[in-house]
């Protein structure tokens, strides 16, 4: 069953959707799963708790401003272990059951069940059950799998996708079972596949100093189990990369671009709050749920994801269109500076040679260089940037979501492919999208022939491609009003020029308002050439051209989506060309923000967070 389940085990639970109201829906949630043994050792028991409150604790120092959740399959043992540390350091926990209750109770021994009814009743846990699709069951089938280990690898997958760090309490011994804990902590930090999953082998190594490390990190836990009682291979907690196929690098401390990753995530949430408690909003935060048509569809056990998705974006847009404003007004602010200082040194020059007029062209340089070292640390454009390429990654996520098709894009690894979480500062993006990466039904008419279309076609792909066409448009036009202007300004500089040298010493001797006709004229000149060169740096940082060359791109991608939907009857062709369009739409904004970013930044190193 998809959603809240309201059983013996948490009768009085009140649905998710009403808490989507709530301007805490909008903080964005750093997710940690768990996955370890079901037999741990007794003795083991108290420095495992200690250890999982630690790690959990470091978590929480580190994000004060945003929510720690956690993402659990539930099972006796280890699952139950760190989802009740969790409760009790204040941390909700995503209950994510494999497989529905009644059977899911023969895995437990009498009290283990109690317990886990008990945790169930919390009013900080989130219980869902898996849903297991007809495609994953024939896929297991296929593969000569029970239907009970398709379950448990159905929660591996969800772990995956679904969290931004994998705690496991594991012997750190080698195992073939499916949905296994070593199996999961392999599949998640991406060194065992299908291919190579029937290999026993397993190698440790200590981290170099300079060590370039994957995004995804597990934090270990090293466990006795009560079967084997053998000592676990590792020693202290440590975290955990993937170095190659079952090959693990151990890390003793959390890693300094995790640590970035945090603070960023943490500051994020910190300036929304701020930015709904204090700043100025035009308005209530775009919603793109409240943009649909009356003929799109959204299927009731989907809807909370939906909201929750619209929510976060919402929060991305009217961040990145405060501090677009606020970087806008700086390059103007700027590009003005550059003006007067200009004007003033051209005033000094011809009219007034005076230590008054020097003075003054000094303090307008000092004052702008020390106002501009203030605001440089606002990074205002960066966050910019920042939180416009989190809000088109929602957007497309919402879009395609609404589909049935989220699960054929992952945007976190288009985010990867494109680099743009190795810029500094840019990392935390994944974070969020993992924290939306909720499962979902399979919809079985999506995946026939006679899938209805929701409206995704007229809301999503028609609006964008008719907004593109008109954007293209007037930065096509702007863009020619522009160019004409400095065109005249050009000649007109060029024909003062022609007059000073006709004129020649007649320009000397002949004067106007007080001054000779060559100062006059000359200072026409130098006024128009600075207005001009004020100009160009005004269009080069705002990026006109890049920000059209943008639109046409994704101008270019709706409109052969619209028409190749057009001619398509095919549902699985329709979803194919949604998710295509969806990676193409991902990227070209992530090419725009690598461009923009390089326009005031270096490019980054190959340890950048």
């Amino acid at each position: 069953m998809w959603g809240w389940r309201q059983n013996e085990a948490c009768p009085d639970r009140k649905p998710f959707a009403t808490t989507l109201t709530n301007s805490n829906n909008r903080v964005s949630p750093f997710i940690v799963g768990v996955s370890g043994h079901r037999d741990l050792h007794p003795e083991c028991l108290p420095r495992l708790r200690e250890a999982t409150q630690g790690i959990l604790r470091q978590l929480l120092q580190r994000l004060p401003e945003s929510e720690v959740r956690l993402m659990a399959g539930m099972a006796t043992g280890a699952d139950l272990l760190v989802a009740q540390v969790a409760l009790e350091m204040g941390i909700g926990v995503d209950a994510m059951l494999p497989m529905p209750l009644v059977q899911y109770a023969s895995d437990f021994d009498q009290d283990s069940f109690a317990q886990l009814k008990t945790i169930l009743s919390n009013p900080g846990v989130r219980f869902i059950e898996l849903p297991l699709g007809t495609r994953e069951e024939q896929a297991a089938a296929a593969a000569g799998l029970s239907m009970r280990d398709a379950h448990y690898a159905g929660l591996t997958r969800t772990l995956i996708r679904g969290c931004s760090l994998l705690i496991t309490l594991w012997d750190g011994e080698p195992s073939l079972l499916p949905g296994g804990t070593a199996d999961t902590v392999l599949r998640y930090l991406d060194v065992r596949t299908d291919r190579n999953k029937d290999d026993q082998v397993l190698r440790f190594f200590d981290a170099a100093p300079d060590q370039d490390l994957p995004d995804r990190l597990a934090y270990w836990i090293p466990a006795r189990r009560a079967r084997t009682g053998r000592t676990p291979v590792g020693g202290e907690a440590c975290f955990l990369a993937g170095l190659s196929d079952n090959a693990l690098v151990r890390l003793p401390q959390l890693p300094h671009r995790l640590d970035v990753h945090l603070r960023s995530l943490n500051a994020y949430n910190k300036e929304y709050r701020r930015f709904a408690n204090s700043w100025r909003w035009p308005g209530p935060p775009d919603s793109l749920v409240a943009g649909l048509s009356a003929q799109t569809s959204i299927d009731p056990r989907d809807r909370n994801t939906i909201e929750r998705i619209d929510s976060q974006y919402g929060k991305a847009d009217g961040l990145a269109i405060y501090f677009q404003k606020r970087s806008d007004q700086l390059f103007t602010f700027f590009n003005l500076v550059a003006f007067v200082m200009g004007f003033a040194y051209l005033v000094y020059e011809k009219f007034l040679p005076t230590r008054t007029m020097l003075l003054t062209y000094v303090l307008i340089l000092g004052s702008s260089a020390l106002l501009y070292l203030v605001l440089h640390e606002r990074h205002w454009f960066a966050k910019h940037l920042m939180c416009r390429a989190l809000a088109e990654t929602l957007r497309v996520k919402f879009y395609l979501r609404l589909a049935g098709c989220d699960q054929n894009v992952n945007a976190h690894e288009v985010l990867s492919l494109s680099g743009i979480n190795r810029f500094h500062g840019f990392g935390w993006i994944g974070h969020v999208l993992v924290g939306l990466e909720w499962p979902r039904i399979e919809l079985e008419a999506a995946a026939g022939t006679n899938a209805p279309e929701n409206g995704v076609d007229q809301t999503w792909i028609e609006n964008q491609r008719r907004y593109f066409v008109r954007k293209v448009a007037q930065l096509h036009l702007s863009g020619e009003r522009t160019k004409w202007a400095k065109r005249f300004l050009f000649g007109t500089i060029l024909l003062v020029c022609a007059i000073l040298l006709v004129l020649g010493k007649a320009g000397e001797e002949r004067e106007l308002l007080g001054a000779s006709v060559q100062t006059i004229l000359t200072f026409g000149v130098g006024l128009m050439a600075v207005t001009l060169g004020s100009w160009e740096l005004h269009q080069n940082k705002m990026a006109t051209r890049e920000l059209l060359w943008q639109y046409r791109n994704q101008l270019k991608h709706y409109s052969r989506a619209s028409a190749q939907l057009a001619l398509t009857g095919a549902a699985g062709r329709r979803l194919e060309i949604l998710a295509e369009l969806g990676r193409d739409s991902l990227m070209e904004s992530y090419l725009w923000t690598i461009h923009r970013f390089h326009r005031e930044h270096e490019p980054p190193g190959g340890t950048g967070t």
